[in-house]
């Protein structure tokens, strides 16, 4: 429960303001499924009594729902890569779905699409590697295992995935993370675009 201060801001942002969508959590914090769940309600009852649209929650789940106190965590998507095996990243999307949606947000900015072609880039292991038929095929599994639909009805029942970030993101000119891609267009369309391209055409 929020406290009288916590209340007031909760008012301010998303009542007066009208804030639409919240990113992950504030850093050092850690919640369970529970205190999220409460966390999500209230402020959408705040944004109902000022009628504002429901606000959006997203978490990066990228290998389980890793901001979520006690949920399972799954391997990093380079160690999934390393099994060739698409049905592991399937089954890591399926916790991260199950785990996010406890926690009473059901949007994962997962999987990242990046093929992994600077070694200075700090967040190489958050890819599938560097090879765009491994990305494309891995990528289109977790999409799958977050997403799938309920096999009685065949309606979607679970989360939303987000791949991310921008194709050619993951190719930063100086190794840096959130710097300027230099990619020549021929070299861009071959190896960035087709795993975006497969999980785009196959999921969509």
């Amino acid at each position: 429960k929020f406290s009288h201060y916590e209340q007031s801001k909760v008012e301010y942002y998303f009542g007066e303001l009208g804030i639409g969508s919240l990113l992950n959590l504030v850093a050092g914090e850690s919640w369970n499924a529970t205190e999220f769940r409460q966390v999500v309600l209230q402020i959408a009852k705040v944004a109902t009594a000022h009628d504002r649209p429901p606000v959006i929650w997203g978490l990066d789940s990228v290998h389980g729902a890793n901001y979520v106190d006690g949920a399972i965590i799954a391997p990093q998507p380079l160690n999934m890569a390393a099994t060739f095996n698409t049905s592991v990243p399937q089954w890591a999307g399926h916790l991260a779905s199950r785990d996010t949606r406890a926690a009473g947000i059901t949007w994962l900015f997962s999987p990242l699409l990046g093929i992994a072609m600077e070694p200075l880039w700090s967040r190489v292991y958050e890819t599938f590697g560097e090879d765009p038929v491994v990305v494309g095929d891995m990528g289109l599994a977790l999409i799958r295992g977050i997403q799938e639909p309920d096999k009685a009805n065949g309606v979607p029942s679970k989360a939303a995935a987000c791949a991310k970030h921008f194709v050619g993101y993951s190719m930063p000119h100086n190794g840096h993370d959130r710097a300027p891609s230099w990619i020549p267009t021929r070299h861009l369309y071959q190896y960035f675009v087709p795993p975006w391209r497969k999980g785009l055409k196959e999921v969509a």
